[in-house]
C-alpha cells in the first residue's frame, strides 16, 4: 500500500476543494504537512442555490440556504465536555451561527460569537442533520415607506448531482397547495391536490418528496409530477400538531396529542395532559406505523429540520425523549420542552435537573461547559 502523504499534490488540492464543511477540512489539513501544504488553507463554502420566487411570495429573487447542526465533544476531558450548535452558510457564502429552534443567526442580531478555544484534534465532530430553506425578502408598503421583511420557508430538497448544481424542491404555496420547483425546468410547477388542504409539514425521503395535512392525510409526490395519496389506517382525532422527522434510515410522523382542543391551547392543560405520539413510515403498505418510542434516542424538533442521537453521545439526556421549542412563542434556552416516554405530561429544561445545568453560551450553543 502506498504511502497517503505521497499523493500527487493536484490530487491533495482537488480532494481540499471538495470538502464541504469546515471541520473535515480542520482534520484533512491535519494529516501531514504536505496535506497542509497543499489544500485550501481555509474553508470555502459555496454560494447559495437559486431559484425564482415562488408564486404565492413577492419580492427578491429566492435562494437556498443550508444549515448543519454539529456535535462537538472533547475527547481530553472526563466526563467529556460537548458543544451542540447550527451553522448557517448565508447567501453570500459566510457562516453564520443560528439558534437551534430558531430562525434568527448571529448575523441579523449583530451579536458577538461566544469565546471557546477547541482543540479539534482531540475532539470528535459529528454532523447530525443538514436542512435547506428557501429564503427570499419580500417588500410591503407600509405607512408610504418600503418595508423589507426577510422569509424563510420549509421545504422538501433534493440533490440531483454531485456538483449540488442540479436540484428540486418542494413547498407549500399559498395556504392549501403545493409548488415544486426543478432546477433544469427553471421554473416552479403547481401540484394538484384537493381543495382545502392545510399542509403542516414536507420533507424529502428516498427520492420521494412527502406532505401531510391537517386531516393527517399524505400526498406523496414523485420527481416525475406523478402525485398519490393516503390516509393512515389508525385515527388521528386527537392529534393538534405535525411534524415529519427523520430518524436513522426510517420517516417518522411525530404528533402532539392532547384529548381536547382546550387542552392543547391551555399551556398548563398541554404540559400536565398532553403526549406524543410516533409513527414509522411503511412505504410498501402506504401506512403509519405505531411506535413505543423513538428506540433509545433524543429527537429534537427544530424549527426547520429535526435531528436526533443517542443519549451517550450528550451527557445529561435521557432516552426515550423529545425536545422541542415552546409552543408559545419562547426561545429562552430555560423554555426548550421536554416529553419523555413512560412519563406523565410534558416538562421544561428547568423542571429536570440534567438539563437545567447545561448552558446557553449564550443561546447560540448548548455545552455542559
Amino acid at each position: 500500500m502506498g504511502n497517503w502523504s505521497e499523493l500527487p499534490l493536484e490530487i491533495i488540492l482537488m480532494i481540499s476543494v471538495r470538502i464541504d464543511n469546515p471541520f473535515d477540512l480542520i482534520h484533512y489539513r491535519s494529516v501531514c504537512s504536505s496535506w497542509r501544504s497543499s489544500s485550501l488553507l481555509t474553508f470555502r463554502p459555496v454560494p447559495s442555490l437559486r431559484c425564482p420566487v415562488p408564486p404565492d411570495a413577492g419580492g427578491d429573487d429566492c435562494y437556498i440556504s443550508r444549515s448543519r447542526v454539529y456535535l462537538i465533544k472533547s475527547l481530553s476531558s472526563v466526563p467529556f465536555q460537548f458543544w451542540l450548535f447550527k451553522l448557517l452558510e448565508e447567501e453570500n457564502g459566510e457562516l453564520a451561527l443560528h439558534i437551534l429552534f430558531s430562525t434568527r443567526t448571529s448575523s441579523v442580531w449583530g451579536c458577538s460569537y461566544p469565546s471557546l478555544s477547541l482543540d479539534l484534534l482531540n475532539s470528535q465532530v459529528v454532523e447530525l442533520a443538514q436542512e435547506h430553506v428557501a429564503c427570499y425578502t419580500s417588500w410591503c408598503d407600509l405607512f408610504d415607506d418600503d418595508f423589507a421583511n426577510k422569509e424563510g420557508k420549509n421545504i422538501g430538497f433534493m440533490q440531483l448531482d454531485a456538483e449540488n448544481k442540479e436540484f428540486m424542491i418542494m413547498r407549500r404555496i399559498s395556504i392549501q397547495g403545493l409548488g415544486m420547483y426543478r432546477s433544469f425546468d427553471k421554473c416552479w410547477t403547481e401540484i394538484e391536490i384537493e381543495p382545502d388542504r392545510f399542509l403542516e409539514a414536507v420533507a424529502s425521503y428516498n427520492g420521494l418528496f412527502y406532505a401531510i395535512d391537517s386531516t393527517g392525510v399524505m400526498i406523496v409526490v414523485k420527481p416525475s409530477l406523478e402525485v398519490n395519496s393516503f390516509q393512515r389506517s389508525r385515527p388521528c382525532d386527537k392529534t393538534r400538531k405535525r411534524w415529519l422527522a427523520k430518524l436513522e434510515e426510517k420517516l417518522l410522523l411525530v404528533e402532539i396529542c392532547t384529548e381536547s382542543q382546550k387542552e392543547y391551547l391551555t399551556p398548563k392543560l398541554l404540559a400536565e395532559k398532553g403526549w406524543f405520539e410516533i409513527s414509522e413510515l411503511d412505504e410498501k403498505r402506504n401506512d403509519w406505523i405505531q411506535l413505543e418510542d423513538v428506540g433509545g434516542h433524543v429527537l429534537f424538533l427544530d424549527c426547520h429540520c429535526s435531528f436526533s442521537c443517542l443519549p451517550t453521545q450528550i451527557p445529561g439526556f435521557r432516552p426515550n425523549s423529545i425536545i422541542f421549542e415552546c409552543l408559545y412563542g419562547s426561545y429562552r434556552h430555560k423554555d426548550f420542552q421536554v416529553f419523555e416516554f413512560g412519563e406523565q405530561g410534558i416538562r421544561s429544561f428547568e423542571d429536570i435537573s440534567e438539563y437545567a445545568q447545561l448552558k446557553s453560551s449564550p443561546q447560540w450553543i448548548i455545552s455542559n461547559g
